[in-house]
């Protein structure tokens, strides 16, 4: 990508930018701290469970496994196993694994609800700002009302398989699929169905016996997503002029984004498509759409900052009680 655009266009962009950049990249500091109590509240639901493993050591492993998932081709899902295998010393290996799908699983359901939000935002910002609607608009809007029910549809899907289980009801659904399934069943002994019944235990154990905990990590997953629009807003007004367009046009902006990004996930590190998908969405509600590509780059730069910082956050050794006694 950055050969296409022409490395003096890059660092056209890096200047116009300047100490923005700061900022910009800080950003994240108002997202990681509350993706962290999100994964927390679903981890920790006692003072046993919160003296195994301290807030700092959570919060460094979501940056580093965050740095891991951007990094990762196509399904960006390699910072799940890294956690697991992180934590499983501190939790064990069941209740590690069934900590980290819960959040990750706390991350998807957290991106339903970030859409109705930010949709019906859009149906709201343009009756409030008077935006005349042609066909692009009326289309962009269509598609708006299509996903909100789609994502509350989704959500109702999600909650049941909380309640009712969320691996072995997976697993009987990839069981109904040609070919796949029989090669699963071959490798499903009795101790590995013992293992996903335990887990999905977990998972039941936390929806049922700790709605409110569940419900906590929930509201802190979504509000990390509404702040993580913050650092599109500051890259708007790095080249655009404080004031240019606001959070709840930058909330919009980022509800699109994530659609389209998400939609079409197969493309490594969404190279292309989070550009163009912030072009779309800028050319929704404003006349910058052009601007589009410079904001990717912008953020791609941001999200290279983190990812240097994650990874060398890998390499921190740990330091518990245990070590600080010997």
């Amino acid at each position: 990508m950055i050969y296409n655009l022409g490395w003096q266009e890059v660092i056209n962009d890096i200047k116009k930018v300047g100490w923005w950049i700061i900022p910009i990249s800080a950003s994240r500091l108002l997202m990681y701290p509350l993706n962290t109590f999100s994964w927390r509240s679903v981890t920790c639901y006692t003072e046993e469970d919160k003296e195994k493993i301290s807030w700092l050591r959570m919060f460094r492993l979501t940056i580093s496994g965050y740095a891991i998932n951007y990094i990762t081709p196509v399904m960006a899902l390699g910072g799940e196993p890294y956690r697991i295998m992180a934590m499983k010393d501190d939790l064990g290996t069941k209740r590690a694994t069934s900590s980290v799908l819960t959040y990750a699983m706390m991350h998807i359901l957290s991106h339903f609800v970030f859409w109705i939000i930010g949709f019906l935002l859009l149906f709201l910002y343009f009756a409030v700002e008077n935006i005349e609607i042609n066909s692009y608009r009326r289309f962009i809007l269509i598609c708006a009302g299509v996903f909100i029910l789609l994502s509350i549809v989704a959500i109702q899907f999600i909650l049941r398989m909380y309640r009712y289980g969320v691996i072995k009801r997976f697993f009987f659904f990839v069981n109904k699929i040609p070919y796949l399934g029989k090669l699963l069943m071959k490798k499903m002994t009795e101790e590995r169905i013992k293992s996903i019944e335990e887990t999905d235990n977990q998972f039941k154990d936390l929806f049922n016996g700790h709605r409110q905990a569940f419900y906590k990590s929930l509201a802190y997953e979504t509000l990390s997503r509404i702040l993580s629009c913050t650092e599109v807003m500051l890259v708007l007004w790095s080249v655009l002029g404080i004031g240019s367009i606001g959070f709840i046009g930058a909330i919009i902006i980022n509800t699109l984004t994530s659609l389209i990004a998400n939609i079409v996930f197969i493309f490594p590190m969404q190279v292309g498509i989070r550009e163009g998908g912030i072009s779309a969405a800028l050319a929704c509600i404003s006349s910058f759409g052009k601007q589009g590509v410079f904001v990717g780059m912008i953020l791609r730069i941001s999200e290279l900052i983190w990812i240097i910082i994650g990874m060398g956050m890998i390499k921190i050794k740990r330091f518990n009680r245990k070590q600080k006694q010997s």
